[in-house]
């Protein structure tokens, strides 16, 4: 389990897993990552097919910078700035382009069964799983706030 803390450090996962992948041969690494998070390195997606690292990267792709968004709605009155992208990214073409299998698993879609054939084999995989927008990540801590003041609901 690598993490990076909470300290809000976007692209941390896909060089971690790598790491993981490189320090452990024969086992797969898992990158969980948010869109923006990819976009930050998406070039590495070049390591991992240059080297044939066993590394699934599962990107949760909501079509935003999710914790941005998520901050501006409930601590910003919802004035959005800067955290919609305009384009929603292909990130399958782009793993393919890279030379890694890729699918997406769309909204409703059982998203098990995508996750299987993500783990499954060797080599680098990406899986991108739909997600809507307002859909929020809790518990969180408030800006400036300690983790024992996490918000653990919206209601």
């Amino acid at each position: 389990w690598l993490t990076s803390g909470g300290l809000g450090t976007m692209g941390f996962g896909l060089p971690a897993a790598i790491g993981a992948a490189l320090a452990n041969p024969g086992r797969r690494a898992v990158c969980i990552t948010g869109d923006g998070s990819l976009l930050m390195n998406i070039q590495e997606l070049a390591t991992l097919a240059e080297l044939g690292l066993d590394v699934s990267v599962v990107v949760f792709d909501n079509g935003h910078l999710g914790l941005v968004r998520q901050q501006q709605e409930l601590f910003y009155g919802k004035r959005y700035s800067a955290s919609r992208f305009g384009t929603r990214i292909d990130f399958e073409a782009i793993a393919r382009g890279f030379g890694i299998e890729a699918e997406r698993a769309r909204e409703g879609a059982d998203y098990g069964e995508a996750i299987g054939r993500a783990m499954a084999g060797r080599g680098p995989r990406l899986l991108a799983i739909d997600l809507r927008a307002e859909d929020n990540v809790l518990p969180m801590v408030p800006p400036g706030g300690a983790n024992i003041e996490a918000i653990a609901d919206e209601a």
